[in-house]
Formats: structure tokens, C-alpha cells, sequence
């Protein structure tokens, strides 16, 4: 049985659809993530995962596809 996990990470906004597709082809990458999504004003990311997925793995992929948290 997997332990599901959710976090809901703020980052400054994105206003590109493109910009948020590529964010969340990202976080899908992530072994252990299970659904990525962005709210409706481009500033809050949902994810929920399991291991071997961490938040912090989590934080550092949204880092490295040019976004910032807030």
C-alpha cells in the first residue's frame, strides 16, 4: 500500500497556458508523483505523490523549470 501525500506549493503566477503545461510535464517526470495541477490563477501548484517522490524533490523541479516560490 502506498502512502499518498499532498502538498500545495505557492509560486509567483503563471499567466502562459504553455508555461503551466511544461511545469506539470515536469512534475509528472518525478518517479512517485501521481497528478500535478495548477489553480486557476497560476499561482498555487497541487501535487500529490508518494515515494520515492519528496516535497523537496518536488520544489527543487518547479525551481529548475525557471519558477519562483513564494
Amino acid at each position: 500500500i502506498l502512502f499518498m501525500k499532498e502538498t500545495q506549493i505557492e509560486i509567483r503566477p503563471l499567466t502562459k497556458s504553455d508555461a503551466k503545461n511544461q511545469l506539470i510535464n515536469a512534475l509528472d517526470k518525478i518517479e512517485g508523483v501521481k497528478h500535478a495541477a495548477i489553480n486557476s490563477s497560476g499561482d498555487l501548484v497541487k501535487v500529490t505523490y508518494a515515494s520515492p517522490a519528496s516535497e523537496q524533490q518536488i520544489e527543487h523541479c518547479i525551481r529548475g523549470a525557471g519558477n519562483k516560490l513564494r
